[in-house]
C-alpha cells in the first residue's frame, strides 16, 4: 500500500520557488532543506518530513536546475560588464514610475555582481589556505621521509655489525660459551644449558673483572692449572675427543 502524500508535487515546487525568493535572495546555495522542512510544516503542512522533501524526484531535479542555472548566472555576471547608456536610457524611460523601475533593476544588476565578486574572493581565500595547509603537509612528509631514510641507513649499519660480531663469535670462541653470551645479552634464545653460569662467572672476562698484575704464588698456579685441566675436561665431553 502506498503511502499517502502529504503535499502534491506542484505545491512543493511553488513553496520552494516561493522559499528561493523570499528567505535566499534567490540563491539556491543558500537553501537548506531542514529549513526549509521548518517553513513547510508552519505553513499548513506539518506532516511533510525533511526525508520525505529529499526523496522527491521532481523536488531534487528542480533544486539541481536552479543550482546549475545560478552557477552561469553568477560566471556570466563576473565576465559580463554593462555600461550605461544614459540617452537611452531617459528615451526608453520617460516617466518617474519607469525610471525608478529601471533603477530598481540595475540596481539589482549591480547587486548580483557585488554578490558574485564576493563568493569568488571568498572562494580564493579557502583555496590559498587550503594550499598552504598542503605545502606544510608536504613538507612534513619530507622531514618524515628523510627520518625514515637516516633510521633505515642506521638500522642496515647495525645489521652489518651485529653480523660480524656474530661471526667473530663463531670463530673465535667456544660455540657453547658464544651462546651462553648471547642468550645474556638477549640476542638467543635457548633453554638448553651446556655451560653453567658458574663457569662463565669464573673464566670468562667481563668489563667488571679484576685483574691482579702480582706474581702468582704456588697456590695460584695450582688453581690455575686446575682451572685448565677442567676447561679441557669439557672441551673432551663436549667433542668426546
Amino acid at each position: 500500500m502506498a503511502r499517502k502524500k502529504y503535499i502534491d508535487n506542484q505545491e512543493l515546487l511553488l513553496l520552494f520557488e516561493h522559499y528561493l525568493l523570499e528567505h535566499c535572495s534567490n540563491n539556491p546555495r543558500l537553501f537548506k532543506i531542514p529549513q526549509f522542512g521548518n517553513y513547510l510544516r508552519s505553513n499548513g503542512f506539518p506532516q511533510v518530513a525533511d526525508t520525505t522533501i529529499r526523496r522527491n524526484k521532481e523536488f531534487r531535479q528542480a533544486l539541481n536546475d536552479r543550482l546549475e542555472l545560478f552557477e552561469d548566472d553568477t560566471y556570466q555576471t563576473v565576465i559580463t560588464y554593462k555600461t550605461l547608456d544614459v540617452e537611452r536610457f531617459l528615451m526608453t524611460n520617460r516617466t518617474p514610475k519607469a525610471i525608478k523601475s529601471a533603477l530598481m533593476e540595475l540596481n539589482n544588476y549591480y547587486k548580483r555582481v557585488v554578490d558574485a565578486a564576493i563568493e569568488y574572493k571568498e572562494e580564493a581565500s579557502k583555496l590559498k589556505t587550503r594550499v598552504s595547509e598542503l605545502k606544510n603537509e608536504v613538507a612534513q612528509l619530507n622531514e618524515k621521509n628523510a627520518e625514515i631514510k637516516e633510521q633505515t641507513a642506521l638500522n642496515k649499519e647495525l645489521l652489518e655489525e651485529n653480523k660480524k660480531l656474530r661471526n667473530l663469535l663463531k670463530t673465535s670462541l667456544y660455540p657453547d660459551i658464544a651462546n651462553e653470551l648471547l642468550k645474556e645479552e638477549g640476542l638467543l634464545k635457548s633453554d638448553q644449558q651446556l655451560v653453567t653460569k658458574k663457569y662463565l662467572s669464573e673464566n670468562v672476562i667481563t668489563s667488571d673483572t679484576k685483574i691482579s698484575f702480582e706474581k702468582h704464588t704456588h697456590t695460584e698456579k695450582q688453581t690455575s692449572k686446575s682451572k685448565i685441566l677442567e676447561i679441557k675436561d669439557l672441551l673432551d665431553n663436549k667433542t668426546k675427543y
